[in-house]
């Protein structure tokens, strides 16, 4: 399943960093959860997962922060995708 047949209103996993830091995205993973199904996560890339800061939000909120995620939606499930700024390639690799 890619980013372009998810619904708008899908919720996806991100962070405080990321929408109200402002932080850029730059790790992304897709996985499955026998529980929850499959699991978008957009965060900044700092490694700080505390609860404190994690959100969920609709997918089109975290596309509209930073539409150039469309390159990587195609991300198989079970891989993250990284890379150092904005505007740089997408690295991915399995987790």
């Amino acid at each position: 399943m890619t980013l372009s047949d998810l619904s708008n209103d899908t919720m996806v996993v991100t962070s405080s960093y990321v929408t109200v830091d402002r932080l850029p995205i730059l790790y992304v993973s897709y996985e499955y959860d026998e529980e929850e199904g499959h699991i978008w996560q957009f965060h900044c890339g700092n490694g700080d997962y505390s609860m404190e800061r994690m959100q969920l939000v609709r997918l089109d909120t975290i596309l509209a922060l930073d539409a150039s995620l469309f390159a990587i939606g195609d991300l198989p499930s079970g891989f993250c995708a990284t890379r150092t700024s904005v505007g740089m390639a997408w690295v991915c690799a399995a987790q």
